[in-house]
């Protein structure tokens, strides 16, 4: 196979490691801790103490790197396996070896044992970017014909992203609305980009959105020659911890809290990325956690940045993340230094941009000790104002370094659910007494020990109501789940809580419906089948607690077997409300997507609740925080909450009216 533009090995390199504020500091630190003398107070302390046996203590061994894997020897290769878990051992007993280095399981031999084939990792992961770079050389690659065309929207989109990276802004938000298709016209722009030095593409996504990429990746280069391919890296957002090499001869602490702190500021980046991607970037608007924290480093060293998302945040101190972007198109003074360091030093200065420019926000103090920021607007004119600078930093005008187009409006219901007298009671009831009464385990398993789950604190107690509410409401949501599958639709139920969909999904199948389930515990290829067979129709009902990264709309173009997906039309219900608008907005977008023919397909949205309860707030006030969130990135009609309201009234004035007849006869 012909070589590839880049130079095959680009593991293990050194980009920028340690070079922040915060590195400087750790080992300006350490270096005077090493220096200071302790042995008069040691002198001291023998003439105070009358001779004893002493005991040294044992020190925590060093956390060191172990070197890479070693390359294959003559007619064998070797095989880098994707092991959940749960199946370590029986990976081990087939003759897979843990490699400490690298942090992966490996197989050397001339082929892959029939006991280890359903572990060979995935095209585009981690562990085949580790594996090709073992072996020095690529799995072959085929040539085909395209399957998916881009849309005209795309191909502006791409327009677009080219413009901005030709007049030197390497920076991109892909900000259309859920279900236009910001997969393929990324895919579409990098397959455009004819810059030679641009080879490697990183894309960090949601777990559900692997399947989705591979194929996506797959099908825009399919007739592309095989050394002109761009080499890309897919990870989830929790395996970013990956991405590091845990830093040579420093004491990285006991605890495991100090020790991916110091590994994430010291640590090496591991590959050398040039355009890096993250889909739903939404998960980074906490600039100070460990993924957020690693992306910086990444954005920082890569040539170009792609952020992806229908919902980037919906409040101004979301959008650090986004910092290099809007001090780049400002062309003002700068925002983030060159120095800028990790985590909270990237927030002070973005929360001291932002209150320089005169937004809302309120200081207080974590348990930690570090100053914190809060956006509270006092009345609804600053409210609309700070929106509105948000809006034409990212979205407004002539911004050319980002994208924001709406789809159609998505209907919504209000579909308020009465307790009944008993199920009142339960609500009310403790949390021991209440688990108890409905038949939930009591016991929770702690570091391998049986605890009796206590009443929550005041801290939990809303988050137990909730729970109480999802529970309560599961046999009116199947009664209606079975009356829309009845009409001849297929309904996707969205919940949070996964003792809620294990009951939900039972009392459906009970009645002799097909359901399909997919949630976090599941792997990739577990939750891609549960979707296919929902798509397929071989499910009418899918209940899931994925938010995003997943498709469920009608008439979708199945890879790689170029199937379709069934005709029926889609009803969305979304059983546990959300506070947030960013995972309330994901949710409607599941199954409301243009389709293979070009055509929106809409699927109307239903918001369960309970009455009176913690939930009808819930459900109010994530409705006003996405018409905050449509102002932001441009899309006004997201919501309209007077109208929501409205309809909220009418079908509450329609139980009232069935309840008079009802009594009346």
């Amino acid at each position: 196979m012909p070589p590839r533009r880049r130079k095959p090995t680009t593991t293990a390199r050194t980009i920028g490691a340690g070079k922040s504020a915060a590195a400087r500091k750790f080992k300006e630190s350490t270096a005077a801790q090493s220096t200071t003398k302790k042995a008069p107070a040691k002198k001291a302390a023998a003439k105070r103490t009358p001779a004893k046996r002493t005991t040294t203590r044992k020190r925590a061994p060093r956390k060191t790197v172990a070197p890479d894997l070693r390359l294959p020897d003559p007619g064998e290769r070797v095989w880098v396996l994707d092991v959940p878990f749960e199946d370590r051992a029986l990976a081990s007993a087939s003759g897979a070896r843990w490699h400490p280095g690298p942090r992966v399981f490996a197989f050397y031999g001339t082929e892959l044992p029939d006991g280890l084939a359903s572990f060979e990792s995935m095209p585009y992961s981690l562990q085949r970017w580790i594996e090709d770079d073992a072996n020095e050389e690529w799995r072959p690659e085929e040539m085909h014909e395209r399957s998916m065309t881009p849309r005209e929207t795309q191909l502006e989109s791409v327009r677009r992203h080219l413009e901005a990276l030709d007049n030197g802004f390497p920076y991109f938000a892909q900000m259309d609305s859920t279900g236009l298709g910001k997969t393929l016209a990324v895919c579409e722009a990098v397959r455009q980009m004819e810059d030679p030095s641009i080879g490697t593409v990183l894309v960090v996504a949601p777990k559900g959105a692997l399947p989705g990429w591979r194929r996506t990746i797959a099908d825009t280069e399919a007739d592309v020659h095989p050394s002109e391919r761009k080499r890309w890296l897919l990870v989830t957002y929790q395996s970013t911890k990956k991405l590091l090499t845990v830093p040579e001869d420093v004491d990285l602490g006991k605890r495991k809290r100090t020790q991916n702190k110091r590994t994430i500021t010291l640590g090496e980046l591991r590959f050398d990325i040039d355009i890096v991607v993250a889909d739903e970037s939404h998960a980074l608007m906490n600039i100070e956690s460990q993924q957020s924290q690693i992306l910086w480093r990444y954005q920082e060293a890569a040539r170009a940045v792609v952020w992806m998302s229908a919902t980037p945040g919906y409040q101004p101190m979301h959008f650090a993340y986004m910092a290099r972007a809007i001090e780049q198109s400002r062309a003002q003074e700068p925002i983030i230094g060159d120095d800028a360091g990790l985590g909270h030093a990237i927030t002070a200065q973005w929360a001291t941009f932002l209150e320089e420019s005169g937004f809302a926000l309120k200081e207080g103090k974590a348990t930690t000790g570090l100053k914190t920021w809060r956006w509270e607007p006092e009345d609804a004119a600053r409210r609309e104002r700070d929106i509105g600078t948000i809006h034409r930093w990212l979205s407004g005008g002539a911004v050319p370094w980002s994208i924001s187009r709406p789809s159609p409006p998505t209907p919504r219901e209000p579909l308020g659910q009465e307790l009944t007298a008993v199920q009142k009671r339960l609500y009310h009831s403790a949390w021991v007494d209440y688990r108890k009464e409905v038949g939930l385990p009591n016991w929770k398993t702690v570091s391998g020990r049986r605890v009796l789950q206590k009443n929550p604190s005041t801290r939990a107690a809303a988050l137990r109501l909730r729970q109480k509410c999802s529970y309560l409401r599961i046999p009116a949501s199947a009664d209606q789940v079975r009356s829309w599958v009845r009409d001849g639709n297929q309904v996707f139920v969205s919940m949070f809580y996964r003792e809620s969909v294990a009951e939900l999904s039972q009392s459906l199948r009970d009645e002799g419906l097909d359901v399909a389930v997919v949630d976090g515990s599941m792997s990739s290829a577990a939750q891609e089948t549960e979707i296919r067979r929902f798509q397929t129709g071989a499910a009418r009902v899918i209940v899931s607690t994925t938010t995003s990264a997943i498709n469920l709309h009608s008439n979708e173009l199945l890879l790689p077997e170029k199937a379709v997906s069934t005709a029926a039309p889609r009803v969305t219900l979304i059983h546990d409300p959300r506070w947030t608008p960013i995972e309330i907005r994901q949710i409607e977008g599941r199954a409301n997507r243009i389709d293979k023919d070009h055509i929106h397909t809409t699927s109307t949205c239903y918001y369960g609740y309970a009455e009176g309860t913690v939930e009808e707030e819930m459900v109010l006030t994530g409705v006003e925080r996405i018409a905050d969130l449509g102002s932001i990135v441009g899309q006004a009609d997201l919501i309209d909450p007077e109208a929501f309201l409205a309809a909220r009234a009418d079908a509450d004035q329609s139980v009232t009216l069935f309840e008079v007849a009802r009594d009346a006869l």
